[in-house]
């Protein structure tokens, strides 16, 4: 895994709302490596998925806005593609799986027909009995049974993993360079979770594809994460690879996702732990003060005065960044994270 097949710098979208400017993504940057699984973490409203729909310009206009950056994949910058570049790139080469497969599938046609759809604007030489085939195909890979029956069926008649598997398939169908999956595993039980993101893992490893996971499960990420990539307010504040996020934190925030995760390893005197505080309001954010100061335990003038920019804290391989003006006291003062 050493050639970027994605380069995202400097993004900057917002959204336009009743005379005001909210920052959902604010001076990202961040690259992808062939066949490398890149977790990015953060709760609701941190900018996970704006950050990855305007990868492939969806952002809705109006209100949303792409003001700034770059994104690059061989060579283009897609940010500065026509539309009909951008139509033979997603799906083809750059696949995205939406958060919820029951919203995101057609109800009134068949996941045959959805599939093949994606297959033919693809292959215009593919005929609709080999995209058929293919489609077949492409819900076996996923571990859907009875394939040959379940392509005639409508979304309804699966269940919800089953949905999930379909979209993994529909997103698979042209073998991409780089599959977004945006939490996807959402509303499904925690059993078909696991089968999810185990096929999900699996065509990652068997296609050398690159795999942009986003999630709130730290648990996920311990499993399947190569690098990591925390968001808090539109921005990164700590990356580095999986061992060093969980291993040696030193954001302030990252230490209480960590914190809060409950633990049947400990004794019951470890109990419950929260990050205090509401998660910010994307409007009243500053571009030159930090985004966790006002649910930060270290916060000072300095956290009022400058934004941290994300500084090289050594790491595993060297690449473990962190945006904190405190990283020493954080460190010293952390405690056991088990």
């Amino acid at each position: 895994m050493s050639e970027n097949v994605l380069e995202i710098k400097h993004l900057r979208t917002s959204f336009f709302t009743n005379g005001k400017e909210v920052r959902a993504s604010d001076d990202l940057s961040y690259s992808v490596k062939k066949g490398e699984c890149v977790a990015i973490i953060g709760e609701s409203g941190s900018g996970k998925s704006v950050s990855a729909l305007s990868i492939l310009q969806l952002i809705p206009y109006p209100p949303g806005l792409v003001l700034s950056g770059k994104v690059m994949y061989e060579g283009k910058n897609l940010l500065e593609c026509s539309a009909d570049e951008l139509e033979k790139i997603r799906g083809a080469k750059i696949s995205m799986i939406f958060q919820e497969a029951s919203a995101a599938l057609n109800p009134v046609i068949t996941i045959g027909k959805q599939i093949c759809e994606a297959l033919l604007n693809h292959n215009p030489g593919m005929s609709k009995k080999d995209a058929n085939k293919r489609a077949i195909e492409l819900l076996e890979m996923v571990g859907i049974p009875n394939a040959d029956r379940r392509v005639k069926q409508y979304p309804f008649e699966f269940s919800g993993g089953m949905q999930q598997r379909a979209m993994i398939a529909m997103a698979m169908s042209c073998e991409p360079d780089i599959l977004i999956a945006d939490e996807p595993t959402t509303a499904l039980d925690v059993t078909v979770q696991a089968q999810v993101l185990e096929q999900l893992n699996k065509l990652r490893e068997e296609h050398n594809m690159a795999l942009i996971l986003i999630t709130h499960n730290l648990g996920v990420v311990a499993r399947y994460a190569d690098s990591v990539k925390i968001m808090y307010g539109g921005s990164i504040v700590e990356e580095g690879s999986a061992i060093d996020i969980f291993k040696d934190p030193c954001h302030p925030y990252t230490i209480g996702l960590i914190r809060a995760v409950p633990r049947l390893d400990k004794p019951k005197s470890w109990g419950l732990h929260e990050i205090q505080g509401e998660s910010p309001d994307m409007s009243k954010i500053k571009p030159n003060t930090c985004a966790f100061y006002d649910r930060c335990e270290y916060a000072s003038e300095e956290c009022l005065a400058s934004r941290p920019r994300l500084t090289n804290v050594g790491g595993e391989n060297g690449e473990h960044f962190c945006a904190c003006h405190h990283i020493d006291k954080v460190k010293e003062n952390r405690g056991d994270l088990g």
